[in-house]
């Protein structure tokens, strides 16, 4: 039996991201994928309206780490870290639907993840009752992150 790939699965999110951006944002917001994302940019998004573009990355996963901590674990390289743009994290629950997400601006990752030598690493609580760090960032659905990227451009 074969196994999606961490390939696979990345290139899905990025693409539910895109499409999610362009329909919840009625043809606005018009992403596009780099030949190459080397520099951690999964995402180029323009704003049609204000003629601006912004870098995004991706990061998701399937499902919590430990059914006792119950948080999920995203990892940004530092080797690829800037400033600009914004980390979109994901948690898929049931096939292609997005059960929750985080959108946090990358000029605020290092402030609120856990640093370590090579890597900034968060790790959310997905449950809407929780209080952590990270609740600040998180979105019900990816209507709700693209909501929150135009009252940023606004």
């Amino acid at each position: 039996m074969t196994r999606m790939t961490d390939t696979q699965k990345g290139a899905i999110s990025e693409h539910v991201v895109a499409a999610s951006l362009m329909l919840a944002s009625d043809g606005r917001l018009s992403p596009y994928l780099p030949i190459a994302d080397d520099d951690g940019i999964d995402l180029l998004v323009y704003d049609k309206l204000s003629k601006t573009s912004f870098p995004v990355q991706v990061k998701s996963r399937s499902k919590p780490d430990k059914a006792a901590r119950g948080t999920v674990q995203f990892d940004v390289r530092r080797a690829t870290f800037s400033e600009d743009g914004y980390l979109l994290a994901l948690l898929f629950g049931d096939g292609a639907s997005v059960a929750r997400s985080w959108l946090v601006p990358m000029h605020e990752l290092p402030s609120v993840a856990g640093v370590r030598k090579d890597k900034f690493v968060l790790t959310p609580s997905p449950k809407e009752t929780s209080n952590d760090r990270y609740s600040p960032y998180r979105c019900a659905d990816l209507e709700e992150a693209t909501q929150r990227l135009l009252e940023a451009l606004a």
